[in-house]
Parts: C-alpha cells; structure tokens; sequence
C-alpha cells in the first residue's frame, strides 16, 4: 500500500533569513514613521524642525528672561490657520466667562473634539487637525528640544479657544495647577495688523523674590497673526498676564497646556512633584493678619459712649446726621440684622466738595479719564503714591505712611482721611453702630487705575473681620452696572472644594454675598466672618476715571477681649 502523502513541514529559517525579516520589517516601520512625521511637519511653518531652527530656539530660550520662554513668529501652515479661525467663526459657540481674575469668551476643552457627532466634527475638520499636530509625538520632541522639558504626556490634550474682546482681560497668575509643565499661546487674531494700542499683550514678570512678581512686568509682547509663545510652567516664576483689549477687535487664540507623563507612558515619574517649588499663585488667597508689609496695630476697645469732644472731632468729616443718637441706634439696629450697612453722603458736605475735583483734576493729569487709559503701569506714580502689590493677589496705588516732599493735593487729604479712620474717636464711633469692639486695626487710602488695578479674592484666617470702607469715586453711569469693575465683592467659599484652582466667579448669585459698585461718598461696613472672600474686581481701561477709597479693618474682639475692655472703660 502506498504510503500516504503529508503536507511538508516548511523548511526552518535560516538564521541570516531570520535577519532579514528583522531588518526589512524595521525600514518599513521606519519609513511609515518618517511618512507620519513628514505628514506631522507638513501642518507647519517650512523649516520650523530644521536641526538648526531648533538649536537656535534653544539658544535663545535658555538666554531668555524674566523668565525662560520663547516667541516663534510663524508656527504653522498659514493655509492651515486660516482655515482654522474660519472654522472657529462659522462653527463655535463661546461663553463669556468672568472671574476676580479674567473676563474672557472662551469654548470648551478641544480634547473633546473626537467625542463629537461626525456631522459636526466634519465641520471642524482642519481644527481637529491642528490639534493632533500640536499634540503628536513629533511636535512634543519639538516643544522638549527647545525648552529641556523632558518628556511630555502623550495622552493628556488640554486646550481651548480663547477670544479677547473689548474689555476682556486676564490678571497675574503663573499658571501652575495640577501636572502643567509647558503652557503656550497661539495666536488667531485678524490676520491684518494689530496695533499695540488695542490693547491684548501678554505681559512677563520678573521676580523680586521666588513667588513675588515685581509690580510691571519688563517683557510685552503685542498678539501677531501665527505668533507662538510658550514657556515651561515655573512654580513661583512663571507669572504673567493678558493686558485688557480695549479696541473693538477680536484676540483670538489658542491657549494650552503639556502636562507631565502619566503612568505608563515614557518618563512618568512617580512623584514629580517639585519640594522646593513656591506655592502657586492660586494658593496664596489667605490674606495673613501677620502681614508684615501690611501689619494690623494692636488698639483699645473704645466701647464707651462718644463724648461731645469726640463728636465735635467727628463732625470735621463725618455727615453730623451720623453721629446723632437717635441714628446711632437706627444704624446700630439695622446693621446687626444684615451685619452690612451702607451710609451715603457720609463725609460732610463742605469736606467732600473739596475732594471730589482733585480726583477728577489728577484723572486728567495722569491720562486716565474719559475712558482712555493707556495701559502705562507708571501712570499715576507720584511722590507720596506707592505701587502695592503683590500682582498675584493686587495691584493699587496706596498713600504713603509720611508725606513726601512735591506730593499732589489729593495724597496730602486722602492721607487725613486715613488718619481719621485710624483715630479713636472713629473706633468708638463704628462700636456705637455695629456692637463689635476691635483689638487690631489696619487702614490704607487707596487709588485703583483705570486698565491696572485690583484686588484678587481673598479670605481671612481669622474668625471676624469688621470691614469699613469709604468709596469717593466720582459718580459716572459707568460704574452702575459693574461692567467698568471697579465693584467690591464678597463671595462664599466652596465648603466642597476647597481646592485654590478655582476661582470664585464674579457675579454669580449663588455664591455672591454682597457686591457694591463704585459710589461716591459711601460707606459700607461690613462684618466678614472667616473664609469668606472678598476683591475689588480690576478697573477697566474703559472706565472714565480711577476707583478712589479709604479701606479699613478691624480685628473684633471675642467675648473675653470685649468684657476685659468693659471691665477697664468702667475703672476710668
């Protein structure tokens, strides 16, 4: 019987065969990636990956200052970015977002884009293509070339459009949140020209010491038409800010973030965390009452009744309607059921005539009325006026302790008023209407420019505040509905998250307690209990004149202190 027919076993690869296989299965890998990457490249400028652009870049980068960053003037296809804001205008929706920090319209994440129903991503095809460019693995190597970053998370997109239109804005942080380790901007505006007087640069400061921006920034770069700026995020280093666009024209961009490798991917770094890092602007809310630059001056109770000695010192600024028993009660009644009251025509009439044209004559000395601010960080700085930062938490002109030698009229008064807010005969006067005798107290005469100044939300890190402040901004319909800023603001802290990344947003009712617009002749108190935030939002360029007040703050004592104070008025 014949033997049955098998199938015959392949012959066994020879080991040079084996070879071979290796060697032609890694050109082609390594001609579909050269494909992929020429096909990356191709999304931008010609020449941008050029061994020598880079290692010029790098140059430049490593030289850079306030603080290390680079601007690339043309960074991708034109072609491509036209079509892009094309896409933009015709096919997204904005919401105006506003916080203590920015105003600002601005879309949603763009790592959303792929969940989108394939009508609509069709729409934002060449969008949707921009954004794999700039998060491919050939422009991470670019971005970890030029800065030394090291690797760059290769699953993490975090991005979104921004638009700046008249009036948006964003102040001084320094962008450290999370695993953030590059941020970048790419701008979209009119590809025509933009003038450097509309307003819209990013702004760079330098340090005066690891976490503490200097007062002006010494790097302003203006918004062009495919300009790319990016900087490696550095906790206590890395602050800047958007000036106010203040021309009727869009600012256009995409703004991002590299974040740091996750598990499992290339780099990841168990716990990259830096100890040495300064606390991200974000962390430093805590308005601390030790402040030595801003200290809070131990003081006597004064929970005596005012002596007609005290009303008659009273009666040289204050409204004499205010210190009238018969108002002091009503006052006193009122206050401690809303724990806020505001008193208008406060200061006596003949006193506040005298004031009021020095603010509006030194508004037009300094460029500031009208609605015209220039964006100057010197404007205003005069002897007797001192610039009080820090930015990350604010920015106002403050009046000097002493008087200065050739300091305008208006420093020389607003100095006496706070002279008399710091008195003891106003100490008393505040126990009589609001039942809080105080053990510290602190004061200052401020100035909020137009298109410069603010104070960012912060809280306490004592039990209770009395907050009393005099507004003497010359009245204007701009400051009516707040649109102008320059309003105070008290807002609730999220019991939930109390994490420093978000921001209490301006404005909205469920967390806003109390919010007063820029008045003329008005006090407020206020009494603020712990955790409780409260900013001046910034004074936009757009305002007809500078935010002018007198501010003050008391400690209140607790039941212990006010009965020791009882027990020693009653010994007199």
């Amino acid at each position: 019987m014949a033997a049955e027919k098998k199938n015959a076993a392949p012959p066994a690869a020879s080991p040079d065969s084996t070879d071979d296989l290796q060697h032609t299965l890694k050109k082609a890998r390594v001609a579909v990636h050269a494909v992929c990457d020429e096909s990356i490249k191709a999304n931008f400028a010609q020449g941008l990956f050029d061994d020598a652009n880079v290692k010029q870049l790098a140059a430049a980068y490593e030289k850079s200052g306030p603080y290390l960053h680079t601007c690339i003037p043309a960074l991708v296809d034109p072609t491509l970015l036209r079509a892009v804001r094309t896409e933009i205008e015709q096919h997204l929706v904005f919401t105006e977002k506003e916080t203590d920090i920015y105003k600002v319209l601005q879309t949603g994440d763009l790592a959303n884009i792929d969940g989108l129903p394939e009508e609509e991503r069709s729409k934002l095809a060449n969008l949707h293509r921009l954004r794999n460019a700039l998060y491919s693995k050939t422009f991470r190597d670019f971005v970890s070339a030029v800065t030394d970053c090291g690797d760059l998370s290769c699953s993490k997109q975090d991005l979104s459009i921004n638009s700046y239109t008249r009036g948006s804005h964003l102040l001084n942080h320094d962008d450290v949140i999370g695993t953030r380790r590059v941020s970048y901007i790419l701008y979209l505006p009119d590809p025509q020209e933009w003038d450097p007087k509309f307003g819209g640069a990013l702004e760079l400061y330098p340090c005066v010491s690891k976490g503490t921006p200097d007062v002006a920034p010494t790097l302003v770069l203006p918004p062009k038409w495919n300009q790319f700026v990016m900087f490696t995020v550095q906790p206590g280093y890395s602050f800047h800010s958007v000036q106010e666009v203040i021309a009727p024209h869009d600012r256009l961009s995409i703004s991002g973030w590299f974040h740091i490798p996750e598990e499992g991917e290339p780099g990841y770094v168990a716990d990259a965390s830096n100890p040495d890092a300064a606390p991200a602007s974000l962390a430093q809310l805590e308005d601390d009452t030790k402040d030595v630059e801003y200290p809070f001056d131990e003081v006597s109770a004064e929970t005596e009744d005012l002596t007609d000695a005290d009303r008659q010192y009273l009666g040289e600024f204050m409204n004499a309607e205010y210190f009238k028993e018969s108002n002091l009660e009503a006052i006193n009644e009122k206050f401690g059921t809303d724990s806020t009251i505001q008193l208008v025509q406060f200061l006596k009439d003949e006193y506040a005539a005298l004031l009021r044209p020095m603010f509006e004559a030194a508004d037009e000395r300094d460029g500031l009325a009208g609605g015209k601010a220039p964006l100057e960080h010197g404007a205003g700085v005069l002897p007797g006026w001192i610039v009080q930062g820090s930015p990350v938490k604010q920015r106002f002109m403050r009046v000097t302790e002493e008087p200065q030698e050739n300091e305008p009229q208006e420093v020389t008064k607003l100095r006496e008023l706070q002279n008399f807010f710091k008195s003891a005969q106003f100490r008393k006067w505040t126990y009589q209407v609001s039942g809080l005798a105080s053990t510290h107290q602190r004061a200052r005469a401020r100035r909020f420019r137009p298109g410069l100044d603010y104070t960012l939300a912060t809280y306490s890190n004592v039990s209770t505040v009395l907050d009393v402040t005099l507004c003497m901004t010359p009245p204007h319909e701009c400051w009516a509905e707040g649109e102008r800023g320059g309003y105070e603001c008290y807002i609730a802290t999220d019991e939930e998250n109390d994490d420093p990344a978000v921001y209490r947003a301006a404005g909205n009712d469920s967390d806003t307690l109390l919010a007063t617009q820029a008045g003329w002749n008005v006090l407020t108190m206020v009494m603020r209990d712990q955790g409780v935030m409260r900013f001046v939002k910034y004074v936009s360029a757009l305002a007809n004149g500078s935010r002018w007040d007198t501010t003050l703050e008391y400690l209140v004592a607790n039941d212990e202190e006010e009965a020791a104070a009882d027990d020693d008025n009653n010994a007199q």
